[in-house]
């Protein structure tokens, strides 16, 4: 007996399901392809082709009443009916370092077993890509050229990233077949001319520690917070800044206020210097589990006098789970908007639930003795489990500034900071009367905030699960003349601080998050792994010039 997780939901766990027998076949579907030639005996075989693998799983569905029984079914049937083209991963239980990608194409009828109200039907699986895909492997490549023999026994698709140390033109891989992936240029033969760097990144800090960033609170704090003030603590998790933990391990946003305010922990960093002209990329993260729940996350941009300049916020403040984006240049009193809003909104069920609130305590007397008794109040709150664009959001926010030209940059990533948009979102705008273009960026302050709801308002507060909020990692580029777009001379195509991946799985390259084929040579072909045969690789730059990493997620037939 084993079990099945299909979608993360393990069927005996969560739905008291038997998993009798998973019947696998040895190979996926085989049908040749043959040509019949006139006057030849036989045919002429010109191979096979592989289709897609199929699963029959015996389950048995355990139940004390008939209710019970048709509850699970009901919940069976919510499992299995997919729609859309979408497919879904599978684990089999004695097979639980592999995942499989498939959809249910059957559900036999439920049959039961002899005086119970048990009964037994079987599954069909079917995955149009027969693979199973293990868990990814990654390791540092620590000499050039490099030999990688990969786990597995079928093709896998290997991710390479670069981490330049220094300005590169060029970045190239190629293996022992001949393939190779080039993005870049040499200098220019010509004139011999070394491309000049006008983009310096001058400050990065990949929110690792809260060692660098100063404590604000009411009485340091030089800049207007939107409707809401600083309180609370702020911790950092090794890889993101958020707000920390009180003594009974509940999100520390400070004390309730109850009067439509924000608060929440801040933070506050100053650049090494002031520039007039920059480029500022944020990683910030926005998740909802509880649709009622307030929670916002914002970084200001401060001038050398820590007033503020500018403004980058993901806000969830509605009664479900739409969250909007803003990015704001100006003061609290007099700013412009770039970019605001929440983008498409996906509609969801709208309730209202009735729901039993504390309302303090109260001092009775019974039997001549007294005593303290908690006091209840029944109220009615609305819930909407509408998402939008933002809903769970994680990813890059940039905003530039070149003279009084401004550009927003706005890319979703997935957990492991692979894009999960085909294009960004992008827009331009100019401050043609430059009311707001002439205040240098020189530091930067983070916020991390809830609005109250009647849940906190309640005595005592009814528990829910606030918004998981953080700051990932913060860059600045220092723009010169116009930057490197402004120049002729060969062009930097990447500098120290920038990620290159070149993604075999998609056949694309990324430069930090976003798709980078500008410069992507057109002879390129992308390298593929066989598992559990070695295969040489070379690249340029070379490590003292850059770090390289590899990553690949192996499959087996």
């Amino acid at each position: 007996m084993t079990t099945i997780i299909f979608c993360g939901i393990d069927l005996e766990k969560e739905l008291g399901i038997i998993v009798n027998e998973i019947k696998r076949p040895v190979t996926p579907e085989i049908s040749e392809t043959v040509q019949d030639i006139p006057g030849m005996v036989g045919s002429l075989f010109l191979g096979n082709n592989y289709g897609q693998r199929v699963f029959e799983i015996d389950i048995t569905i355990k139940a004390k009443s008939e209710s019970e029984k048709v509850q699970i079914i009901h919940q069976l049937a919510e499992m299995v009916m997919t729609f859309g083209d979408g497919e879904f991963p599978m684990i089999f239980g004695d097979e639980l370092d592999f995942t499989y990608y498939g959809h249910f194409t059957n559900i036999s009828v439920p049959e039961r077993i002899s005086r119970t109200h048990w009964a037994t039907c079987t599954l069909t699986f079917s995955c149009s890509d027969p693979k199973a895909y293990g868990e990814y492997e990654s390791f540092s490549m620590n000499e050039n050229p490099i030999n990688i023999t990969p786990n597995g026994t079928a093709e896998c698709y290997p991710i390479f990233t670069c981490l330049p140390k220094k300005d590169v033109t060029k970045i190239a891989i190629t293996d022992q077949d001949g393939n190779y992936v080039y993005v870049g240029a040499d200098v220019d033969p010509d004139t011999g001319d070394s491309p000049i760097n006008k983009e310096p990144l001058v400050f990065h800090d990949p929110c690792s520690t809260l060692a660098t960033w100063t404590e604000i609170t009411k009485d340091n704090l030089t800049f207007q917070i939107e409707n809401g003030i600083p309180s609370g603590t702020m911790k950092s998790t090794g890889n993101a800044l958020k707000v920390g933990l009180d003594s009974n391990g509940v999100s520390d946003f400070g004390p309730a206020t109850n009067n439509k305010k924000w608060h929440g922990p801040v933070r506050q960093q100053w650049l090494p210097n002031a520039y007039d002209d920059w480029r500022l990329l944020i990683r910030m993260y926005n998740y909802q589990y509880y649709p009622r729940a307030h929670g916002k996350v914002e970084l200001y941009l401060l001038d050398e006098d820590g007033a503020r300049i500018g403004k980058i916020m993901l806000k969830d403040a509605s009664n479900s789970e739409e969250v909007a984006v803003q990015f704001q240049i100006g003061t609290s009193s007099s700013f412009k908007e770039i970019y605001a809003g929440v983008g498409k909104v996906k509609k969801g069920k709208k309730t209202t639930k009735t729901v039993k609130l504390g309302n303090g305590t109260k001092t009775v007397t019974s039997k001549g003795k007294k005593k303290t008794v908690q006091q209840w109040k029944t109220v009615k709150l609305d819930e909407d489990t509408s998402t939008s664009t933002y809903t769970n959001f994680y990813g890059y926010l940039r905003l530039q500034k070149i003279g009084n030209k401004y550009q927003v940059y706005i890319l979703k990533l997935d957990s492991n900071s692979n894009p999960l948009w085909d294009k960004p979102i992008i827009v331009n705008w100019t401050d043609t009367s430059n009311k707001y273009s002439n205040k240098k960026l020189a530091g930067i302050a983070f916020y991390t905030a809830k609005m109250d709801i009647s849940e906190d308002a309640a005595k005592p507060p009814k528990s829910y699960k606030n918004n998981n909020m953080g700051l990932a990692d913060v860059k600045v580029w220092n723009i010169i003349d116009g930057g490197n777009g402004a120049v002729t001379k060969p062009t930097i195509i990447a500098h120290n601080g920038d990620e290159i991946k070149i993604n075999s799985e998609d056949h694309t390259v990324y430069k930090n998050g976003a798709p980078f084929m500008q410069n992507f040579y057109i002879g390129s072909e992308f390298p593929i792994m066989q598992g559990g045969i070695l295969k040489t690789f070379a690249f340029e730059p070379n490590l003292d010039e850059a770090d390289w990493y590899v990553e690949y997620r192996p499959t087996k037939n």
